[in-house]
């Protein structure tokens, strides 16, 4: 079955564009983290974030689709986010000029930020593209060491249990340039085991966010919002 799917590579390929395209928004259409998922766990995860936060990090900012949601529900609101990819944080820049915004180029496994600094810290669509497990656990405890005690650390992760998620990251490289060309490792994680590595950074989660499935151990996606002690 891989061989005959990797003949028709392209094919796959035009044909996910093409269904990237159809379920993006169409002010998202183009952009790397434009589709269903994503834009579902963005509109979550801005839905999430407290009315009082006066300073939000995003780790891991991409072209900026988060950050501009969150500037229009809460305009006075200021806002910092980082990204190791150069190309797409130019694309950020370009998408929030003029407002209440600082992007910079960084690693979200050592921020460059003081302790207790932000009100709440965001991370979404990112997990999956660590390099390693434990590339997860340090940025967890990144996101906690810069976060307010009181404050909120919001984020999500892609469920190992559900076997759409198994199967798409599995064949991923057959129709996905992107995870390709950047050797994404494209992970996924067991909801005990994020849970444990949120515990040991302080983080007690308020609230978990089941997407796309009626049991919520076999759902694909799980957003989860945790305060700090």
């Amino acid at each position: 079955m891989a061989q005959v799917l990797k003949k028709k590579g392209p094919w796959l390929e035009r044909a996910y564009v093409r269904l990237l395209r159809f379920f993006s928004k169409p002010q998202e259409r183009g952009e790397y983290s434009g589709g269903y998922w994503q834009n579902k766990i963005r509109e979550r995860a801005i839905a999430l974030v407290p009315r009082q936060s006066l300073r939000l990090l995003e780790v891991g900012c991409g072209e900026g689709l988060f950050l501009e949601g969150v500037l229009l529900r809460n305009p006075s609101i200021e806002v910092w986010g980082i990204d190791v990819w150069d190309e797409i944080l130019a694309r950020a820049e370009e998408r929030l000029q003029g407002r209440n915004v600082h992007l910079s180029q960084s690693h979200g496994q050592g921020l460059p930020f003081e302790n207790n600094f932000f009100d709440c810290v965001v991370c979404v669509n990112v997990f999956l593209n660590l390099p390693s497990q434990e590339d997860v656990e340090r940025m967890i405890l990144e996101m906690a060491r810069v976060c307010k005690p009181g404050g909120y650390v919001i984020a999500e992760f892609r469920n190992s249990l559900n076997p759409l998620i198994w199967l798409k990251f599995k064949l991923a490289r057959l129709y996905d340039a992107t995870v390709r060309q950047r050797n994404l490792p494209l992970r996924s994680f067991r909801e005990s085991m994020m849970r444990q590595r949120f515990q040991n950074a302080d983080l007690n989660i308020e609230r978990a966010q089941y997407l796309d499935f009626p049991f919520k151990f076999l759902a694909p996606i799980i957003i989860v919002k945790a305060r700090k002690s």
